[in-house]
C-alpha cells in the first residue's frame, strides 16, 4: 500500500498567502532557536506551507475561493475535506477500522492546508474521520459565519463544523463522531461566529482517539457555544463570548478529555457545562468574566480534575456540581463511594463567589480572602497512608487554600509545553531526498539512510505524509527535530522480519534520542511490523525541556497461539493477528512532556515504559491499550505526573495490569481511567501494583464496571505486592502511599442552609437556617447577610453573632414571606459578608422557594362524575391550563371531580381554572373541597361566588397526609350547570 511521493510544490493560486517552506537543497543547518512555551493571542504557529503532495491546498486551482470573508466558500471548503478524506479511503495509511463494522474504504483521512484568509462559511461543515484542517500564515486563517445566517437562529445544535464518524462516501448521511472514529483535527485556524446567530455552535468535537483543537481561537459572540462535546486534547484554545464556553460530555468511548493551557471568557451563562460524565483534566485554564465557571447538569456524576488554572471574575461560584444525593448511587457502596469526584490543586481563585457549590443543598465552600492560591481541594473519598498500617478514610468536601495576590497567578499559566519549531526552520524530507535522486515515502524501499542524513545535517525535518521503511534505528541528535502533521497518514515503518530488531534480550528503538536532548517529535505513526521481537518504537532519554506529542503506535492487539470458540472474528481488527516486539514508548533516563499518545501495538510486553529517571516527566492525555502483560510500567522513577492516563485491557488480556511500580517515588497520577471491556475473559485482583515506592499519589479514578463482574472490574484499585494489602474501593477522589504531610490543614468557610430549599403557602411565611463555619485562620468580623427577594414578596435575616472565630459555627434565621396572588417559586438571594485580615468578602447563595409546594395533581389519577362527549376528566389534570377542559354531563346538578394524589401530602393551595377561553361568563361560581381523612370524606375548604380564572384557595389548614381530595361544584356556571374545567392544581409537599 505505497504512496508515491512527488517534489511537487501545491501553492495555492486564488488566495494570497504563504508559498510552500523552499529549502536549498545545499544548506547548512538553520534552525531556529528553541520556541517559547507560550504564544501570544491568536498567533500563528505554522507561518509558511510545507510541501506535502498528499495534502489538499484550499485555494489551489481545484478548490478556488474568495478568501475575502465576503465571498461564501463554503462548497470549496467542503469539497477540500472531502478529497482529502477519499485521499485517506484510497491510500489505506490511515487504516484501523477498514473492513470492519461496516466500513470498506478504509478510514484513513488526509489534511487540508488552509492558507491565511478570510472564509465566510455558510451551512455547516463536515470534517470527515480523521481529516485535519490545518492553517499557515502569518496570521491564522479564519472561518467566517456571516451575520444572520439563516439556519443559525433555532436551538442549540446548528454546528458550524461537525467531526463526522466515516470517512466521505457521496450519496450517505454522516453522523456524528463516536468510538471507533480517529484522528480528528482543526490546528491554527480562528472560527468567528456573527452577530444574529444566536443558534450556532462553532465545533462539535466527538470521537476516540487522537482528536485535537489546537491554537484556535473560537470568537462566539451572541451565538449559542464554542465547543459542544469533547473527545481528547483541546490545546491553547480561546473560547471568547457565547452563553456556554464548552459543552462537555464523555468522550464516546467513555475516556478523559485534557485541556492544556486554555482560555474561556466573557460567556454568558457559563464557561463550561458538565452534561454526562465528561472527566475533564483542566490544567493551566483560565476562566474569566462569566457568571459561573463550570457548572453540572442536574442529575449528572462528574469526574473533574483542575490544576494550575485560575479562576477570575465569576460572579457566582467558580464550580457548581450536584451534591452525591441527588444523583443515582451504586449498589455497592463499599466499592463506589458516592459518585463525584473533584480535585482542585494549586489553583488561583480571584473575585469569584466561591471555590464550590454544591445543588440542590446549595452547600457552598469559600477561600480564605477574596484571592487565594487552593492547594489542595476534593470532594470524594480520599484514603490516607493507603496501603499502611494507620490507613485512614476521609469524605466529603475538604478545602486547604492561602491567601495569595492575582499578580502571582501568571505562573500557573506559564506552559511547559514548547511550540513547534517555526516553519522556516523545517527542512522537507521528501524535497531533500528529491534533490539527491531518492524518492521516498512509498513504502516500498528502505529510506533509512537519506532520512538519518537528513537528521545528521539539519535540526528540525518535516516529514511528509506517506510511509517510510527504515530497517534501522534513526537516531536523533540533541536539538533534532522530527516533525509530522497526521499521526495516521505519516508512518515509519520496519521491515518485517528484520535481524537488526529480533532480539528481545537487546531492544532496539525505531527512534533514538539522546540524553539531555531538547528534542521535538510530533505528528508520528510508528509501525513496528509483525515480527520484531526485539523492537521499541520509541527510546527516549531527552531532557525536561523535550516533547513527544501527537504519535502512536499501529493498532493492533495481541493475540494466543490459538483462539477460541466464540472469540471475535478476522473482520475485527488486529484480533487474529500473531506478532511480538518489546516496548511500544521506552522512557530511559529521560523526561519532558508527553502529550495525546496512543499506545495501542499490544502484543508488546508494556506499553508504556519509564526506567532509571529523575528527569521531571509530565503525561497529558495518553491512551496505553490491549497488551497481554502490563500496560503501563516504571521502574526507579521520580518526579513524574501522569494526567488523564487511560488503559484498557482487552480480550485475553485479563493477564495485564494497568500500572505497574517498582521503587518508584513522588509520582502523581491525576484522573486515571482503568477500563476492562466487557469482552475480557478473566479477572485480575488489583489495577495498580506497588513494590517499595513512596510519595504516590492518585487524584481521581475510574475503573469500576456494573457489569460482568467476574471479569471487567478489578479486584482493588491498588496493592502492594510485598505485603498483599489492598485498597478496595475501585474509585477514590485521593489515594496517596508513602506521601509525608497529605492531610490538608482547613481554611476559608463553610456556608449552608438547612434545608435545600423551603415551601412557603401564598400569603403565608416560612423560615430556615443557615450555618456559617469559619474554617480560618483568623476571626470573621462585622459578619452580616443581606437578603434580596423576588418583587413583591418579603424576606429578612438575623445572624446570631457579628464576630466569628476560627473552628466556630453561626447560623442566620432566614424568614419568606409570598404574597397571596403568587403564581410560581422563587428564589431568595442571600448574601453573607464579612472581613478577614483587613480584606472584605462576600459569600452569594440561593433559597429557593416553592410558592406551595409542587403541583400534585397534574398526571394524577383523576374521576369525574359525569363527562360531555369527548371533554374526560384527564384533561382537568393535563398541565394544561388554556387547551383541553373537562365538562360534566349536563344531567349532572352536583359534578365532581376525585384526585387521587398517588401517596399522602401536605397540601397548601388549590389551584382552579375554568370556563372558556377569552370569557368571563361560564366561570365555576361555587366549589367545595373535601379529602378522605380516616376513610371519611371531610371539608377542607370551599370558595363562592367566584368570578375569576384562575381561583386560589389556601389549603394550609387542612390536616397532613392527604391522599385523595374530591372537588364538588356547588354551582357550576352562572347559566346551564355545566362545570368547564381547563386544570385543577393541588400543591403541597410530601
Amino acid at each position: 500500500m505505497g504512496l508515491l511521493v512527488t517534489a511537487v510544490a501545491l501553492v495555492p493560486a486564488a488566495v494570497p498567502g504563504p508559498t510552500a517552506a523552499a529549502v536549498p537543497t545545499g544548506a547548512t543547518s538553520a534552525a531556529a532557536p528553541p520556541a517559547s512555551a507560550s504564544a501570544s493571542a491568536g498567533a500563528s504557529v505554522y507561518r509558511t506551507m510545507p510541501t506535502d503532495p498528499t495534502a489538499v491546498v484550499l485555494g489551489s486551482a481545484q478548490f478556488p475561493v474568495h478568501g475575502d470573508g465576503v465571498g461564501d466558500d463554503t462548497a470549496s471548503v467542503q469539497a477540500a475535506i472531502d478529497e482529502a478524506s477519499r485521499r485517506g479511503g484510497e491510500n489505506g495509511l490511515g487504516n484501523i477500522v477498514g473492513g470492519a463494522r461496516g466500513v470498506t474504504v478504509g478510514d484513513g483521512g488526509g489534511v487540508v492546508f488552509v492558507p491565511e484568509g478570510r472564509y465566510r462559511l455558510s451551512r455547516r461543515v463536515d470534517l470527515h474521520a480523521s481529516v485535519r484542517l490545518i492553517g499557515f500564515g502569518a496570521k491564522r486563517p479564519e472561518f467566517h459565519l456571516g451575520e444572520s445566517t439563516p439556519g443559525f437562529q433555532e436551538g442549540n445544535q446548528s454546528f458550524l463544523f461537525v467531526a463526522t464518524r466515516r470517512p466521505y462516501q457521496p450519496g450517505t448521511t454522516p453522523t456524528f463522531g463516536n468510538n471507533d472514529t480517529f484522528g480528528t483535527g482543526l490546528v491554527n485556524l480562528d472560527i468567528r461566529i456573527g452577530a444574529g446567530n444566536p443558534a450556532a455552535v462553532a465545533v462539535r468535537f466527538s470521537g476516540a482517539q487522537m482528536f485535537v483543537l489546537q491554537d484556535l481561537d473560537i470568537h462566539v459572540g451572541d451565538g449559542y457555544a464554542g465547543i459542544d462535546h469533547n473527545a481528547n486534547l483541546i490545546q491553547r484554545v480561546r473560547v471568547d463570548g457565547g452563553a456556554v464556553g464548552l459543552l462537555a460530555y464523555a468522550a464516546s468511548p467513555g475516556w478523559q478529555t485534557t485541556l492544556l493551557d486554555t482560555t474561556f471568557t466573557g460567556q454568558r451563562e457559563a464557561a463550561i457545562r458538565l452534561h454526562t460524565d465528561s472527566k475533564l483534566s483542566l490544567i493551566r485554564n483560565r476562566f474569566a468574566d462569566a457568571p459561573a465557571g463550570i457548572v453540572a447538569n442536574p442529575g449528572q456524576t462528574q469526574r473533574l480534575y483542575v490544576q494550575d488554572s485560575v479562576f477570575e471574575n465569576i460572579a457566582g461560584p467558580a464550580i457548581t456540581l450536584n451534591d452525591n444525593e441527588a444523583i443515582p448511587g451504586g449498589t455497592e457502596p463499599d466499592l463506589i463511594r458516592a459518585q463525584n469526584q473533584l480535585n482542585v490543586v494549586n489553583t488561583g481563585v480571584t473575585r469569584a463567589g466561591a471555590l464550590l457549590t454544591t445543588v440542590p443543598s446549595g452547600r457552598t465552600w469559600a477561600g480564605p480572602g477574596s484571592s487565594y492560591l487552593v492547594r489542595d481541594a476534593t470532594l470524594g473519598l480520599r484514603v490516607h497512608d493507603a496501603l499502611g498500617a494507620d490507613e485512614r478514610r476521609q469524605a466529603g468536601v475538604v478545602v486547604s487554600a492561602v491567601p495569595a495576590a492575582p499578580p502571582s497567578f501568571k505562573r500557573l499559566l506559564t506552559s511547559d509545553i514548547p511550540l513547534p519549531p517555526a516553519t522556516d526552520s523545517w527542512v522537507n524530507l521528501a524535497e531533500y531526498a528529491a534533490a539527491r535522486g531518492v524518492t521516498v515515502g512509498t513504502g516500498t524501499r528502505d529510506d533509512h539512510a537519506i532520512f538519518q542524513q537528513a537528521v545528521d545535517r539539519y535540526d528540525t525535518v518535516y516529514v511528509p505524509m506517506g510511509q517510510y521503511l527504515i530497517g534501522d534505528t534513526l537516531r536523533l541528535r540533541p536539538k533534532s527535530n522530527l516533525i509530522g502533521l497526521h499521526p495516521r497518514q505519516t508512518w515509519l515503518k520496519l521491515p518485517d522480519g528484520s535481524p537488526a530488531f529480533s532480539d528481545p534480550d537487546r531492544p532496539k528503538a525505531m527512534i533514538e534520542t539522546p540524553r539531555g536532548g531538547t528534542n521535538h517529535v510530533t505528528g508520528l505513526g510508528l509501525d513496528s511490523a509483525q515480527q520484531t521481537p526485539g523492537a521499541v518504537q520509541v527510546l527516549w532519554r531527552s531532557g525536561a525541556r523535550s516533547h513527544l506529542a501527537d504519535t502512536l503506535t499501529q493498532f493492533v492487539k495481541w493475540h494466543p497461539e490459538q483462539t477460541q470458540p466464540g472469540d471475535p472474528s478476522a473482520g475485527d481488527p488486529g484480533y487474529q493477528y500473531r506478532g511480538r516486539h518489546k516496548y511500544n514508548f521506552w522512557v530511559q533516563g529521560g523526561g519532558g512532556t508527553f502529550v495525546n499518545l496512543w499506545s495501542v501495538a499490544g502484543w508488546a510486553d508494556n506499553g508504556f515504559l519509564v526506567e532509571d529517571t529523575s528527569v521531571r516527566g509530565r503525561v497529558y492525555e495518553v491512551s496505553v491499550e490491549h497488551h497481554e502483560h502490563r500496560e503501563v510500567v516504571l521502574r526507579r522513577v521520580r518526579n513524574w505526573e501522569f494526567h488523564a492516563l487511560q488503559t484498557e485491557d482487552h480480550i485475553y488480556g485479563w493477564r495485564s495490569q494497568a500500572v505497574e511500580l517498582d521503587d518508584v517515588h513522588d509520582v502523581l497520577f491525576g484522573n486515571t481511567v482503568f477500563f476492562r471491556v466487557a469482552t475480557v475473559l478473566g479477572p485480575y485482583p488489583y489495577a495498580v501494583g506497588i513494590r517499595n515506592s513512596s510519595g504516590i499519589v492518585i487524584r481521581g479514578t475510574r475503573g469500576y464496571r456494573p457489569d460482568n463482574t467476574a471479569n471487567t472490574r478489578w479486584g482493588a484499585t491498588i496493592a502492594d505486592v510485598v505485603t498483599g494489602r489492598t485498597v478496595g474501593e475501585l474509585e477514590v477522589a485521593y489515594l496517596g502511599v508513602g506521601v509525608r504531610n497529605e492531610v490538608p490543614e482547613p481554611a476559608g468557610v463553610y456556608a449552608a442552609p438547612d434545608d435545600a430549599g423551603i415551601s412557603v403557602v401564598p400569603g403565608h411565611s416560612g423560615s430556615t437556617t443557615v450555618r456559617l463555619r469559619n474554617d480560618g485562620p483568623g476571626t470573621l468580623t462585622r459578619l452580616a447577610v443581606g437578603v434580596r427577594a423576588p418583587t413583591g414578596w418579603q424576606a429578612q435575616a438575623s445572624l446570631d453573632t457579628s464576630t466569628l472565630r476560627a473552628g466556630r459555627t453561626a447560623t442566620a434565621t432566614v424568614d419568606v414571606r409570598v404574597p397571596e396572588d403568587a403564581e410560581s417559586d422563587g428564589v431568595v438571594a442571600l448574601t453573607l459578608t464579612y472581613t478577614r485580615g483587613g480584606q472584605r468578602q462576600e459569600i452569594p447563595l440561593t433559597l429557593p422557594v416553592r410558592a406551595g409546594g409542587g403541583n400534585l395533581a397534574q398526571g394524577a389519577t383523576v374521576t369525574a362524575s359525569s363527562t360531555l362527549s369527548t371533554n374526560v376528566a384527564g384533561n382537568a389534570v393535563d398541565g394544561n391550563r388554556t387547551g383541553g377542559r373537562w365538562i360534566s354531563g349536563s344531567a349532572d346538578p352536583s359534578p365532581t371531580l376525585t384526585i387521587d394524589l398517588g401517596q399522602p401530602a401536605d397540601l397548601h393551595r388549590l389551584v382552579l381554572y375554568s370556563g372558556v377561553a377569552g370569557s368571563d361568563s361560564l366561570r365555576v361560581r361555587a366549589f367545595r373541597v373535601d379529602a378522605l381523612v380516616g376513610g371519611v370524606w371531610t371539608p377542607i375548604g370551599a370558595v363562592a361566588q367566584n368570578s375569576a380564572s384562575p381561583v386560589r384557595l389556601d389549603l394550609g389548614d387542612a390536616p397532613r397526609g392527604i391522599q385523595r381530595v374530591r372537588v364538588s361544584f356547588t354551582e357550576p356556571s352562572p347559566t346551564d350547570g355545566l362545570a368547564r374545567v381547563f386544570e385543577v392544581e393541588i400543591y403541597g409537599t410530601r
